[in-house]
């Protein structure tokens, strides 16, 4: 059983990048992952008066959410506990079918999705994108098969603005087919869960982001984020938080 809880090695205080004065990305920091300091794929992201949540997981913040994107049920992702703090009557989710299972007992106004669904919600459209291993973790299992439908997420900010969360995946032919991005958060853990330094390097020198943000790796591998950085292209800004 994954247990997960917030890391003693966490910044005390949330990091917060404003990209333009019309977004704002925040990230709170590291979690605790049955014993691994683990930096997660947890986002707040606030552009013209709407805040987004994507996986929010042991939030530093209490900002209620207009909008939680979650990608798939692994309690690293979806935290039921974490949700009850930053909903409000109003909010939206938007997640595949496993996570809107658990959520349908809540009574929340969910929006569940597959891969390639596009919604439109006030100034902000939100498109679900494959994500799932091509690697097994023992014999013929997969952490994240693809019949399971997890997504990663490209939401559409202001009408140009483009942020691709890619959620847990390996490098996957669908990936090659994304465009006009904005700011990527992609995996780097590896592991036979995700995406690997040089896999993650090589999506983002094709995909061609403005600002790139490694996620979900233990901080025991941090020194690889240095050979991360070194792979990725020069005009591309990577911008590592903790």
């Amino acid at each position: 059983m994954v247990k997960v809880s917030v890391s003693d090695k966490r910044n005390p205080v949330p990091q917060t990048m404003a990209f333009n004065e019309n977004l704002k990305i925040t990230a709170w920091g590291a979690i605790k992952v049955n014993k691994s300091d683990f930096f997660p794929s947890s986002f707040q992201i606030v552009s013209q008066g709407k805040t987004i949540y994507i996986d929010p997981v042991e939030t530093g913040i209490s900002e209620k959410a207009d909008y939680i994107c979650i990608t798939h049920a692994h309690p690293d992702h979806y935290s039921l506990k974490t949700i009850e703090r930053i909903v409000k009557p109003e909010t939206i989710f938007i997640c595949p079918k496993e996570v809107s299972k658990k959520l349908s007992k809540k009574g929340y106004t969910i929006r569940t999705v597959v891969p390639d669904d596009r919604i439109e919600l006030d100034s902000l459209t939100i498109q679900a994108v494959h994500a799932y291993n091509t690697k097994n973790v023992f014999l013929w299992i997969k952490a994240h098969p693809r019949s399971k439908q997890n997504v990663g997420f490209i939401l559409t900010l202001g009408g140009n603005i483009r942020v691709y969360h890619a959620g847990d995946t390996d490098y996957i032919p669908e990936m090659e087919k994304i465009k006009d991005i904005t700011i990527a958060m992609v995996p780097v853990g590896g592991d036979n869960l995700t995406m690997n330094i040089d896999q993650a390097s090589k999506i983002i020198n094709k995909i061609r982001p403005r600002l790139v943000i490694p996620m979900h790796y233990e901080f025991k591998h941090k020194a690889d984020l240095t050979k991360f950085k070194s792979l990725v292209d020069k005009d591309i800004t990577v911008a590592i938080l903790e």
